[in-house]
């Protein structure tokens, strides 16, 4: 069985990912956590996904998806604290009082392609695609606060005490499949886990 994985994600505007990437790093600076710095800045639509071919077969049940979807306004609510995650709120509307309905369209198009071809694991602290509960964000502290939740208030205040701001909105143009191939699935596997970008769609055109 293949044991890479792949990862369907939204890549923000510039300007947000350059926010990410400030904070994921200044998080791994004071406190040590990797999880959410090791990933290139990106919104989960899914991810884990195992299947028994190739990259290939992924890029041509995802193409028709990406040929129909047209650019829309992604809503950035802000920083959020959960029970183990830091994270931007991006899932909302404009009024902050709904999922954004583009983005729930855009998920479930590329849940319709891709499910039927993942083959389930038993990946540590990693659901199953069938599983997975969207809800999009960008992570900013993850997996450490979910394995040793005694730091989530303080790097919750942490990330709101820094002076990066991120834009209110932008609008996604730009999905991207990632291959993770070769970590360690059943342990930590954010410690030691190696990524390549597979291909990159530009809905904008």
């Amino acid at each position: 069985m293949n044991d890479t994985r792949y990862g369907i994600f939204l890549r923000p505007d510039p300007a947000t990912c350059w926010a990410v990437t400030q904070i994921t790093h200044a998080v791994r600076q004071q406190f040590g956590f990797v999880a959410a710095a090791v990933f290139a800045p990106h919104a989960t639509f899914l991810g884990n996904v195992r299947i028994e071919g190739t990259h290939e077969q992924l890029i041509e049940a995802l193409d028709p998806v990406f040929e129909k979807v047209a650019p829309f306004q992604v809503y950035n609510h802000g920083i959020e604290s959960l029970p183990g995650s830091v994270r931007y709120n991006i899932n909302l509307d404009s009024r902050g009082d709904t999922a954004n309905a583009n983005l729930a369209r855009v998920n479930d198009a590329i849940r319709a392609v891709v499910v039927p071809l993942h083959v389930r694991h038993e990946d540590y602290l990693a659901p199953n695609a069938a599983d997975y509960v969207f809800s999009a964000h960008l992570s900013l502290a993850s997996f450490e606060l979910a394995v040793e939740p005694r730091l989530q208030r303080e790097v919750g205040e942490f990330i709101q005490g820094l002076p990066i701001a991120a834009p209110v909105s932008f609008v996604l143009g730009w999905y991207t499949l990632f291959r993770f191939p070769g970590a360690d699935w059943a342990g930590r596997w954010w410690e030691d886990m190696p990524w390549e970008h597979v291909k990159s769609w530009d809905v904008r055109s």
